[in-house]
């Protein structure tokens, strides 16, 4: 599967569309298929509308509406599959309504602020959101509209409770073959010219000396998940490198293949194609040249998500979260429900559950000038309640 993989967004979606069309068009001739899906590392910016501007902690020079409300609004379509996770500059109302993942436009699918997908049921995609402040790690999901400034930041701070969770994925699940985040593994740059990175980015080398560039949740993730790619954005910066981890059970070496990008603009390496192949049982019909992926959820992330339900923290001091054994007893017994409970074992289409919904009002032109409104509310998103109603979870994010 070929795979378009983008650093930050910010708001840049016609640029990013338009450059996978160009290196589609390039590939042609070489007689290669199309690039069937795009992997957005945060700072996507999903702002429908003027108010969703007061929602994203940024500068006001760069508190712009850009591209996303044109797609959310209906008069331009993602012409390819989008999946997205969140970085430090987001409309943050927005995501908290799609907390647990949702379409945040047609075709454009949020990971959530922890979550795991699979693409056409065999690429195993999982993301985490955010970046990582020690001081707000340990907390609860406490900020609410209407924001403050101190809690228009936090907001954006990953969690424990979305890190644990993501560290079951591997307890009787397959492996993770793409991670995604916005913040990189702490120590990252270790393995791989860090030298080349420090000649890019010299105001980096303070914080590698004291080795704090990057999260120490996102290392502990890297080297439990051991995913067979790992993108990141955020440090607007092309950087990669290679991480080689203890032997496996057949005795050979596990890597991951780490990949940073920068935004869109000229001169900028911010998008990339990788390739990931194909299972012959997943191989598309001879002579078709453009496949489109479905997504499905994950049964061994729902069970996981069904098994921390009652954990969930929405207060500034979070509640402590289970022990390893009673983590295994939970989940084991939540997925012995998913599979009876929802499709065909466990397997389900997400457009079968989740269907993109418009909550805030849409701009009412393609320059979202006329819409002068600029006082964020709190909507209820049927997708969430939709998810949690498969789950059978209360719905705690309204």
């Amino acid at each position: 599967m070929r795979i378009a993989v983008v650093g930050c967004s910010h708001g840049g979606l016609d640029t990013i569309y338009k450059t996978i069309h160009r290196v589609d068009a390039d590939t042609k001739k070489s007689g290669e298929l199309p690039v069937e899906l795009l992997l957005c590392c945060g700072d996507f910016q999903a702002l429908r509308c003027n108010a969703d501007l007061y929602t994203m902690k940024a500068p006001t020079k760069f508190r712009l509406l850009r591209d996303f409300h044109n797609y959310y609004a209906g008069r331009k379509k993602a012409p390819i599959l989008t999946i997205v996770v969140g970085g430090n500059h987001e409309a943050m109302g927005h995501m908290w309504e799609c907390f647990h993942g949702g379409w945040l436009a047609p075709n454009i699918y949020f990971l959530g602020y922890a979550g795991c997908i699979l693409v056409d049921g065999w690429l195993r995609v999982a993301g985490s959101s955010g970046i990582h402040k020690a001081e707000n790690y340990k907390a609860g999901h406490f900020e609410r509209l209407p924001y403050i400034p101190s809690t228009l930041v936090s907001a954006y701070h990953t969690r424990q409770y979305g890190v644990e969770r993501l560290m079951n994925l591997n307890n009787n699940g397959p492996k993770v073959d793409i991670f995604m985040s916005h913040d990189w593994p702490l120590g990252i740059e270790r393995y791989g010219d860090t030298q080349a990175l420090l000649r890019e980015k010299p105001q980096f080398e303070n914080s590698i000396r004291s080795n704090t560039l990057g999260s120490r949740p996102l290392e502990s993730l890297l080297k439990t998940l051991k995913p067979t790619q790992w993108c990141s954005g955020h440090m607007h910066v092309r950087f990669t490198a290679e991480v080689r981890h203890d032997k496996g059970k057949s005795g050979g070496s596990e890597c991951t293949k780490f990949l940073a990008l920068s935004k869109p603009g000229e001169g900028r390496a911010f998008l990339e194609v990788i390739e990931i192949p194909t299972p012959e049982a997943h191989q598309p019909a001879k002579g078709v040249r453009h496949h489109t992926p479905r997504l499905f959820f994950d049964p061994h992330w729902l069970a996981i998500v069904r098994a921390f339900a009652p954990f969930m923290p929405l207060q500034a001091k979070a509640m402590p979260l289970p022990g390893a054994t009673q983590v295994t007893a939970l989940i084991a017994e939540a997925f012995a429900w998913v599979q009876q409970n929802i499709g065909d074992n466990g397997m389900k289409a997400i457009q079968d559950v989740q269907i993109f919904t418009q909550t805030a009002p849409p701009t009412r032109s393609f320059s979202g000038e006329e819409d002068t409104d600029t006082t964020p509310r709190s909507y209820s998103n049927p997708q969430t309640q939709a998810f949690c109603d498969m789950l059978g979870i209360a719905n705690q994010i309204d």
